[in-house]
């Protein structure tokens, strides 16, 4: 670790030992991936000495995610649209439509009649 004491900075001004202490780091241009046969050419950025395919991060990712999806157990519902309460099955526990056009019909229906309700207050006012 570099010395920070005030005998280390003097003699050189305050901002270039801020730029040097925020440079980032690179670890070389031009570099190849180490494994027979590839020849993806790394970023000076990345510290590995294998490509990201080779490295093997994306396939925890891949597998965490696949995981993840089996362990939802399937839900029976009703629909919540009432003129069609049909059954049906779902892994997600806050659909509560069956398809999107029970649940526009629902949202159309809901829009209705804040409709009504605000076209009865504007008759109350007018009289």
């Amino acid at each position: 670790m570099e010395d920070r004491s005030p005998k280390f900075l003097r003699g050189r001004s305050f901002l270039s030992v801020a730029d040097d202490m925020l440079k980032t780091r690179t670890y070389g241009i031009g570099r190849i991936c180490i494994v027979d046969g590839c020849g993806t050419r790394l970023s000076a950025y990345n510290p590995s000495s294998v490509c990201a395919l080779h490295g093997g991060a994306w396939q925890d990712d891949f597998h965490r995610s696949a995981r993840k999806s089996s362990r939802r157990e399937e839900i029976g519902r009703r629909c919540a649209f009432e003129p069609c309460a049909r059954e049906f099955t779902t892994t997600n526990p806050a659909k509560k439509y069956c398809s999107d056009a029970c649940r526009m019909r629902a949202f159309q229906a809901r829009v209705m009649v804040a409709r009504r309700m605000g076209d009865m207050r504007g008759a109350r006012r007018a009289s």
